[in-house]
């Protein structure tokens, strides 16, 4: 499964971790402007290349910036170039996922004496969503779901 890092959290997670690392805001600004640059166009070498070039007299906490060498390194893959799927007119954020996801679970698993297991929650969504795109006999016969771009015009 190919996962997009939603680009809203990528920017509260390198502002957290620089406010704990950097001593101050400007520097903190200052280093994020370049880093959120950098991710933007999906940079990640780039990215932890400027992470090292950070002068330690600027850190208070060390710590948070190899938080953030790692966080890049393990999540590379996931980050793309977003200017390009702007462009493209596609989504750099999970809202819209989360919020369907939020309300097939809450429709289904949200009512009185019910009570779920994760792995059951998981399940039971998973099988709402392929009935609510009516992808269900698809699963069945191929163990495969079909990947529609939805026009945004009509949604």
């Amino acid at each position: 499964m190919w996962l997009v890092l939603d680009w809203y959290h990528i920017v509260k997670k390198f502002k957290q971790d620089l406010s704990r690392a950097c001593g101050a805001r400007e520097v903190r600004n200052r280093h994020l402007r370049m880093l959120v640059r950098f991710l933007w166009y999906g940079m990640v070498t780039e990215a932890q290349q400027y992470l090292d070039t950070i002068p330690a007299a600027q850190l208070k906490d060390p710590a948070s910036i190899e938080r953030l060498r790692n966080y890049l390194e393990r999540n590379a893959p996931s980050i793309p170039c977003y200017a390009l799927r702007r462009r493209l007119g596609l989504r750099n954020g999970s809202s819209g996922v989360e919020s369907a996801n939020n309300q097939v679970t809450a429709r289904r698993q949200k009512r009185n004496g019910m009570s779920w297991s994760k792995a059951g929650s998981h399940a039971l969504t998973a099988l709402s969503v392929l009935v609510c795109n009516g992808c269900q006999d698809i699963w069945v016969r191929e163990h495969t779901i079909p990947l529609r771009f939805v026009d945004k015009k009509a949604a």
